[in-house]
């Protein structure tokens, strides 16, 4: 079983993707209809709760690439009825 909530290995982004804040970030994750993602937000924003708008093809490839931080391959995602 993989902890879809671990950001261990995903990078830290240049700015907040909530407000654009340059200092005190972190990376979070969030529970989209696709699937979990990651993203970097201020420590602001995450104690918020905020989650940036993303489109749905950003959203299904941000996704994935947070699998890919995991490294969770597609084949393990559908197995795990992860992919929607």
């Amino acid at each position: 079983m993989v902890y879809l909530d671990d950001t261990s290995r995903c990078p830290v982004g240049l700015g907040c993707e909530g407000c654009g804040r340059l200092d005190e970030l972190v990376v979070s994750t969030a529970d989209t209809p696709v699937g979990v993602l990651c993203m970097t937000l201020c420590e602001t924003c995450e104690l918020a709760g905020m989650v940036p708008v993303f489109s749905p093809a950003e959203e299904t490839a941000r996704v994935l690439e947070h699998r890919e931080h995991l490294g969770i391959g597609v084949d393990q995602m559908a197995e795990e009825g992860d992919l929607t």
